[in-house]
């Protein structure tokens, strides 16, 4: 478990429950994030951040949403000097997606081809967790 992300507050856009579900158990217990918040989609998220008490130290993003798209999240948070500073990790199955993200967007620091098993779950929190760990140290 790491240290630093104790105290750490990811804020998970992802419209899939067992998904969501099966993330924020993993990140709690193996990254010992103290506190994660949820949207289902990217207004809604854009709303969270705009309305939230803190600001989070990452944001990991399914670019499949329903409604407002990751994408469409992505263009939002670098229209806003605030969240643009935010580091992205973004997921999702479609590889076209995932490239697309990472080669527009400034604010997005990692990309992982969305988790099928236990195995790349735990992966992809390897990354989530070095990503929290250097957003805490720049704070």
């Amino acid at each position: 478990m790491l240290a630093a992300a104790r105290d750490a507050v990811v804020f998970l856009v992802e419209d899939d429950d067992q998904d969501a579900f099966l993330f924020e158990k993993m990140l709690r217990e193996e990254a010992g994030a103290a506190e994660i918040v949820r949207a289902v989609e990217g207004q809604a998220a854009l709303n969270e951040l705009r309305n939230g008490t803190r600001q989070p130290d990452c944001i990991v993003l399914d670019l499949n949403l329903a409604g407002e798209d990751g994408l469409w999240l992505l263009d939002r948070l670098l229209d806003d000097d605030d969240f643009a500073r935010i580091p992205v990790i973004v997921f999702s199955g479609d590889a076209a997606r995932l490239q697309r993200a990472s080669a527009d967007f400034s604010n997005v620091v990692s990309s992982v081809r969305k988790p099928q098993t236990l195995d790349d779950y735990r992966a992809a929190l390897t990354i989530v967790a070095a990503i929290l760990n250097a957003a805490l140290a720049r704070s």
